[in-house]
């Protein structure tokens, strides 16, 4: 299963990953544990932390397409807040060290 991962930094993480899991709830299934969530499209899934004033995000997907969409739909929806709209999104084909820069 393709995956790939994104860090973006971001002084008010939890409240965008509060408002991205609000807006995404309109549509597909979001499911929330405590400060984590998962949400449901339907061409993939994407996982969203909060540590350390950083948000990740862990997508995974069928295929390769599949897993682009995903990507695009959340990138492009992060770069919306204000504070983001200079951030630079470079997802990873390898996890980020957990150990080091929290867990998804």
């Amino acid at each position: 299963m393709p995956s790939a991962y994104l860090v973006l930094q971001a002084q008010k993480s939890q409240a965008y990953i509060d408002s991205l899991c609000k807006h995404f709830a309109r549509k597909v299934e979001v499911v929330r544990e405590d400060d984590r969530a998962t949400v449901m499209f339907p061409m993939g899934q994407c996982k969203m932390s909060v540590n350390d004033g950083a948000m990740y995000f862990e997508a995974h997907a069928d295929n390769e397409d599949a897993l682009n969409t995903v990507k695009y739909i959340v990138d492009s929806h992060a770069v919306r807040f204000r504070e983001l709209k200079e951030a630079t999104v470079e997802w990873r084909a390898e996890p980020m060290d957990l150990a080091t820069s929290g867990s998804l």
